[in-house]
């Protein structure tokens, strides 16, 4: 497999408007809802909460690599799609007459966020939307991995969920969080080199307070070593208190190499 390069970040949840606010723990009242700047008029107006978070930190990742938006490749990862948006078309199946929203409909999809974003940067590239359960995060890599070894230059990995609301198990989630990578084949200008994803035997990522069982929270220890510069194994998979092997990964700063910003 080839080496991954780290191009460019992006963060946000509730407080916290981007990667370095979050890992420096300075918070924001202000950032109550994400920008998403790229998304204007009618489908800015339509867009879910979550469709605009994940659209933000995608931004934020190309803005951090100097990548084009409107023709890079993207994997958008989420365990459960838009299912606040199905939830409420459920409710109203059972409630008063019946009647479905169009924009409720065309909102419920697994690549609502991925369909905004190409239809905000006309971006007709390949897009990829997973779902994995506990292996979300890992999946969303080797779907990147797949794409640069195709021929992409780079690619962003977008991570995003929302806690889940009753009657489904929330597993302790509190707040919605999204993620993203760009991704490269080039060194150029990286921040860190991903290598040796694998499953083994190894520590799982133990629950944060905050997103609780949300799959994607996987993600922010790689975000976060990345950010701090920090080289090691990093592991990609919850704490959930199954048994086996998970999938981990090596991360090494690149100003161990020739390819330091």
């Amino acid at each position: 497999m080839i080496d991954l390069w780290v191009r460019g970040v992006g963060l946000w949840t509730p407080g916290f408007p981007g990667a370095e606010a979050w890992c420096s723990g300075r918070s924001s009242e202000a950032a109550e809802a994400p920008e998403a700047k790229l998304l204007e008029g009618a489908i800015r107006r339509r867009a879910t909460g979550q469709t605009r978070m994940a659209v933000e930190v995608l931004q934020q990742a190309a803005s951090d690599a100097g990548c084009d938006l409107s023709s890079v490749p993207t994997v958008w990862a989420t365990a459960h799609g838009e299912h606040e948006t199905a939830v409420g078309i459920l409710e109203m199946m059972q409630c008063g007459e019946g009647r479905l929203s169009p924009t409720r409909f065309h909102n419920s999809v697994y690549n609502t966020a991925s369909g905004y974003a190409s239809i905000a940067t006309g971006n007709r590239a390949p897009s990829t939307t997973v779902s994995s359960g506990r292996e979300l995060v890992a999946v969303a890599l080797l779907e990147a991995h797949g794409l640069l070894q195709a021929g992409a230059q780079d690619v962003i990995a977008v991570f995003a969920d929302e806690p889940m609301l009753p009657p489904f198990d929330a597993r302790g989630a509190g707040a919605p969080l999204a993620l993203a990578l760009c991704l490269s084949r080039d060194q150029a200008g990286a921040a860190a080199r991903l290598s040796g994803l694998r499953r083994e035997r190894a520590q799982p990522v133990p629950l944060h307070p905050r997103f609780g069982g949300l799959y994607v929270s996987a993600a922010l220890p790689l975000l976060e070593s990345v950010v701090a510069q920090r080289e090691g194994r990093i592991s990609l998979e919850l704490d959930l208190g199954e048994d086996g092997p998970i999938w981990t990964l090596r991360l090494d700063p690149a100003h161990h190499g020739p390819g330091a910003r």
